[in-house]
């Protein structure tokens, strides 16, 4: 994602988009729907993680030129200095697009409204969205994502919330006499509650109907783990990075005295997947 700090001045550009954008939710598409070909999309925040999307996959979601700038390098602007830099840049800016909470300048002491006397072309300030009288703001699907409501967090994102993640060695349990898993390593999202969850694998260009276990190996050697098990199908993995999509939790994480009991649950758990998953 290009730095806008760094871009030259673009006058082609007409209108702009400007917020966090973290989690490219619902709402925020409510702010793309005032986009057309000439407009673009500048993301002002931190570089932070844990995330819903971290920065180089919000990229990817969002239909329109997107750029960054680092809340960092301009939270002590002025308001008015922050619209005449702006300006420079797109000199043929006619349109600013942004979420009525939205802050900018020092201390974030500008608001939305503040942009009508800042900004002589046109301010569009969308108003909050809710789904079901659920003020849609990715602080709440962060917190939905944690407690383990994915069926709901997947609403209001309005797609099914993804990890992606490095491949790398589990147990080799799996394998031998429980239901073989790929097991990832992540550091950028902000990771489900523990528990199993009907889920799809994708690996390169294909999409697998699974089963996702997050949490502490608690019938074993107690480590954490994120593991998917591809329904029905033997993959001979040589990729070095797969993505888990999540649908819906199944159930907790449970302690099993036996493998053979937490197999019969695993297996149960695949059936209920397959219900979940239509599959």
């Amino acid at each position: 994602m290009k730095n806008f700090l760094s871009m030259p001045k673009n006058s082609k550009i007409t209108a702009i988009a400007m917020g966090k954008f973290d989690g490219v939710h619902l709402a925020h598409h409510k702010l793309f729907e005032f986009l057309d070909s000439n407009g673009c999309v500048l993301l002002i925040d931190k570089d932070r993680t844990p995330c819903i999307t971290p920065f180089k996959f919000r990229e990817k979601l969002i239909p329109f030129r997107t750029y960054w700038v680092p809340f960092k390098e301009v939270y002590l602007w002025e308001g008015k200095d922050f619209i005449v830099f702006l300006c420079e840049k797109l000199p043929q800016l006619q349109k600013i697009i942004v979420g009525y909470d939205f802050r900018f300048g020092r201390d974030k002491n500008y608001g939305a409204d503040d942009l009508k006397n800042l900004f002589k072309g046109e301010v569009v300030i969308v108003p909050e969205v809710k789904i079901d009288s659920i003020p849609l703001h990715s602080s709440i699907i962060r917190e939905l994502i944690a407690f383990g409501d994915l069926a709901l967090a997947n609403r209001l994102l309005g797609r099914n919330y993804f990890l992606e993640g490095r491949v790398v060695s589990g147990q080799n349990l799996g394998s031998r006499e429980l239901y073989p898993t790929i097991n990832i390593k992540h550091r950028l999202f902000v990771l489900p509650a523990n528990g199993v969850y009907a889920a799809f694998t994708h690996i390169k260009s294909k999409i697998f109907p699974s089963v996702c276990f997050v949490g502490n190996r608690l019938s074993t050697d107690r480590s954490f783990a994120i593991e998917t098990h591809i329904l029905d199908r033997e993959i001979i993995l040589d990729e070095k990075n797969i993505r888990i999509e999540f649908v819906a939790k199944i159930r907790d994480n449970r302690h099993f005295e036996k493998l053979s009991e937490l197999k019969k649950q695993i297996t149960r758990d695949i059936k209920v997947a397959k219900k979940i998953l239509k599959y």
